[in-house]
């Protein structure tokens, strides 16, 4: 084997790269590590996530995997030791046959896949005890709930493996369970399944960093998987066959991948318009915004990653590493349900022309940082749920707010709505909101908002609550509430006098 030049191997990484990521390489002294460029084809630009893959790259490639074990147990003889009942999946039916144990909305797309089993050798494993092992209030990817069902799936073409998980989508990187590594299961499964399967595949003792997954002998990053599919800046990878983009004049968009000469969105995951997860109407939503229409992208000079995409001569969006972080949507009315619930990176929408949105609007989306929808009148359930950094709400045309929405915006400061009659259950639990305006609400939404302030003992919000309202609504209230009421009021002027 010829010597490996690392000054050479430091400039390709350079440009693959970045200059970071290649100090990295070269400060760990794995830059000797044949075809370490190839193995990091996919890895990205950020140097802490190759710093976390150092312990993973060493181990595989400097040690051979010298720490897997040999035991001539089968794999189903190896589960039953660890407490497993398991069985290879061989039917559609024996597929599906652990639904049962999956809460609503955690089934696993394996179940929606009726060909999963004919590219996948899968192997289902139920704790002894499964029905009896309760969620955790707070749930861990690696707690007893997530990995008492557990299905090991391997691609049959090798290079691919992954465990996923009870909780599914409810726990982060949910198909990375045991860091897909068999042997963290028990030791001896990892080479036992090759054996049983005749199949190659990587796994390690140290873990990957999140959103990271091997495809063969390359570490690959992704930005999300959706229905076995798993999408990267200008990538996507089912399996263990990577896709690449024609960067000439295709762009991903999220799970969704733009064809600039035509306009047309290719949809590689399916994603349909219908309630569950791994639904999303997005993909009718930008067909609209791009079909014939003449599309442009350019690259912001301050930042060669950020591409700005300009339809008819108009800023739309802009995209980083395969992800919107900003749109621009003029002309947009109405939305459907489950819409921009892929959208994770999305930091600024504008859409100064919508006045109604259904259900599941930006749903998990916790970066957005700044909207605007001044004629925004009607919204569905759970709009804007589990955002975490937007401070100011302000909808001045807004008179509906559905069910559960808002919920766990815990940075929120200021919500001004000053036409809303009805707000669903809006959480009070907002420890920062200083600022609560909405003189039109129904009384008995404000009964409940205060109520639940003071469960939350947000006193603040509630006093300013009770100082506004105390004279319009009480007159209308529960007696109990009127205690609540009067007892803030009273507070609140012993507190200002």
């Amino acid at each position: 084997m010829s010597e490996i030049k690392t000054d050479e191997v430091f400039k390709k990484l350079k440009k693959q790269n970045g200059e970071e990521v290649a100090k990295v390489i070269r400060d760990a002294v794995l830059s000797d590590v044949p075809n370490i460029v190839h193995i990091l084809e996919f890895a990205g630009h950020n140097a802490a996530d190759v710093r976390a893959l150092v312990p993973v790259i060493r181990e595989i490639y400097k040690t051979q995997n010298r720490s897997e074990y040999w035991t001539q147990k089968k794999p189903l003889e190896l589960l039953s030791d660890a407490g497993y009942d398991a069985f290879v999946v061989k039917t559609e039916e024996q597929k599906d046959s652990i639904k049962k144990y999956y809460r609503p909305g955690e089934e696993l797309c394996t179940f929606r896949d009726p060909t999963r089993h004919e590219d996948y050798y899968i192997i289902h494993a139920v704790k002894r005890g499964a029905d009896k092992i309760k969620p955790a209030d707070v749930p861990e990817r690696q707690d007893e709930y997530g990995t008492s069902v557990i299905s090991i799936q391997i691609a049959k073409t090798g290079g691919f493996i992954s465990i996923k998980n009870r909780y599914n989508h409810t726990v982060n990187d949910p198909d990375n369970t045991f860091n897909s590594n068999p042997d963290k299961i028990i030791p001896g499964l990892t080479n036992s399944l090759k054996r049983f399967f005749n199949v190659e595949f990587n796994a390690s003792e140290n873990a990957l960093p999140d959103n990271f997954r091997m495809v063969n002998d390359q570490f690959v990053r992704y930005n999300y998987e959706i229905n076995n599919i798993y999408f990267g800046s200008d990538y996507y990878f089912s399996g263990s066959t990577i896709t690449r983009l024609n960067n000439d004049y295709e762009l991903m968009l999220d799970c969704f991948i733009l064809d600039t000469r035509n306009g047309k969105l290719k949809n590689p995951a399916e994603l349909k318009g219908r309630y569950g997860y791994a639904t999303d109407t997005t993909h009718e939503l930008l067909s609209d915004l791009f079909l014939e229409r003449k599309i442009k992208i350019e690259s912001n000079p301050k930042n060669k990653k950020e591409k700005i995409v300009i339809v008819d001569g108009e800023k739309i969006m802009h995209v980083v590493d395969g992800q919107m972080t900003e749109l621009f949507l003029p002309g947009v009315t109405r939305t459907d349900h489950d819409c921009l619930t892929f959208a994770y990176g999305l930091k600024k929408l504008d859409m100064p022309d919508v006045r109604e949105i259904a259900d599941n609007f930006l749903l998990g989306n916790t970066v957005l940082n700044s909207l605007n929808m001044p004629k925004l009148r009607t919204t569905g359930k759970d709009f804007l749920t589990g955002n975490r950094n937007l401070t100011e709400l302000n909808l001045p045309e807004l008179v509906e707010m559905g069910q559960y929405s808002l919920q766990n915006n815990h940075n929120l400061v200021s919500i001004n709505c000053p036409k809303v009659e009805y707000l669903g259950h809006l959480s009070s639990d907002q420890p920062k909101l200083k600022y609560f305006y909405a003189p039109y609400l129904d009384h008995n939404q404000l009964e409940w908002f205060v109520r639940s302030a003071v469960q939350n003992e947000n006193y603040e919000i509630a006093f300013g609550i009770a100082k506004e309202k105390i004279h319009q609504k009480i007159d209308a209230m529960t007696d109990d509430a009127k205690q609540h009421m009067k007892f803030l009021h009273k507070k609140y002027q012993a507190d200002n006098e």
